[in-house]
């Protein structure tokens, strides 16, 4: 099915890049496909029914569901973080090895004791 052709392609996609950040600029039918799913999971769009296999499918490869670009680039983040202490342990990123993933965990660690001028972490995110 045309479904399951974009699943396994976004699925090589992670496999490949460790990431589903697909840019419009990058691949502009995976990156309107991906929006289809995220607006058929929140009812948005009513057809096709995403079946629960295929939401467990694109959770298998840590697929964000939010519709906000600020919320799916924390998801990331927070996907890599994981995937770190998967591999590692602990999630000490070396700034010179990552400084993308070692700022962002600063800034969680800032967010998480409210420091002054940094947005709280919300509830969902401290759940996580």
């Amino acid at each position: 099915s045309k479904w399951t052709e974009m699943y396994l392609e976004l699925k090589d996609y992670h496999n490949d890049k460790g990431h589903l950040r697909v840019g419009q600029d990058d691949n502009a039918n995976m990156y309107d496909w991906m929006d289809t799913q995220r607006k058929l999971y929140h009812g948005i769009l009513k057809k096709p029914v995403l079946s629960d296999n295929q939401i467990e499918k694109l959770e298998e490869i840590s697929f964000c569901w939010s519709l906000d670009g600020k919320e799916r680039a924390w998801h990331e983040k927070y996907t890599e973080a994981v995937e770190f202490y998967k591999e590692h342990g602990h999630i000490r990123v070396p700034k010179k090895n990552n400084s993308s993933l070692y700022n962002w965990i600063e800034s969680q660690g800032k967010r998480y004791k409210e420091t002054k001028g940094q947005k709280p972490l919300s509830e969902e995110e401290l759940e996580l």
